[in-house]
């Protein structure tokens, strides 16, 4: 009696791959797939109201408060007891500046000299180079070239020997008696260093 195979059922037939034979040989076949149903979104009157109100708030943002950006230090006001404070240190220098320069209209003439003199008997030889100045310029000159002061190029005579008096650098008192006395003939050429008008006319030469 012949034996029997059992058939596959409909649902094994559908998935088994079939072989495609003739001129589509490579070609495989697939079950295909029952197409997922595509839902189609719609908005809600809901959604559509809210989504309306986010675009309207960035393009059209709420102005700051102004207390929520505090002025500059610039720009504030500053309290009267901070101007005090600042009248008081102001008018201290300005007691200091007179100070020294009622010092030095005092310093004499014959004092200068002996100043200079003193600085004459430090020295080995003589300034055969300043043989043509007077007395106030030499003591200037040496001024600018003292460089424990400060530099002498870029800043007035008076200023610098100011400085280097609120520095506690001590500087002459007869250089500033000097330099009160210039100023008081109305040289204002005594104010600039030498060295720097040297430079200056230098520079213009090479232009």
């Amino acid at each position: 009696m012949p034996s029997t195979r059992p058939k596959p059922s409909g649902s094994t037939a559908r998935a088994q791959q079939t072989l495609a034979f003739g001129p589509n040989s490579n070609k495989v076949t697939k079950p295909s797939l029952p197409a997922a149903s595509k839902k189609k979104s719609s908005l809600t009157p809901t959604d559509s109201e809210r989504l309306q109100k986010a675009v309207a708030d960035i393009s059209t943002p709420s102005p700051a408060p102004e207390d929520e950006y505090p002025p500059l230090p610039e720009q504030q006001l500053e309290s009267p007891r901070a101007l005090a404070i600042r009248g008081q240190g102001a008018a201290k220098v300005e007691d200091v500046k007179s100070e020294a320069e009622e010092k030095g209209g005092k310093v004499s003439d014959a004092q200068v000299k002996r100043y200079w003199k003193g600085k004459e008997d430090e020295r080995i030889a003589p300034r055969v180079h300043q043989r043509g100045l007077n007395v106030n310029e030499k003591i200037l000159r040496h001024f600018d070239l003292s460089s424990q002061y400060g530099p002498c190029i870029g800043i007035p005579r008076m200023k610098r020997w100011k400085r280097a008096e609120n520095l506690g650098l001590k500087p002459p008192v007869e250089v500033l008696a000097v330099l009160l006395k210039e100023e008081k003939s109305g040289n204002g050429k005594a104010e600039r260093a030498f060295m720097e008008g040297l430079l200056t006319s230098r520079l213009a030469a090479n232009e």
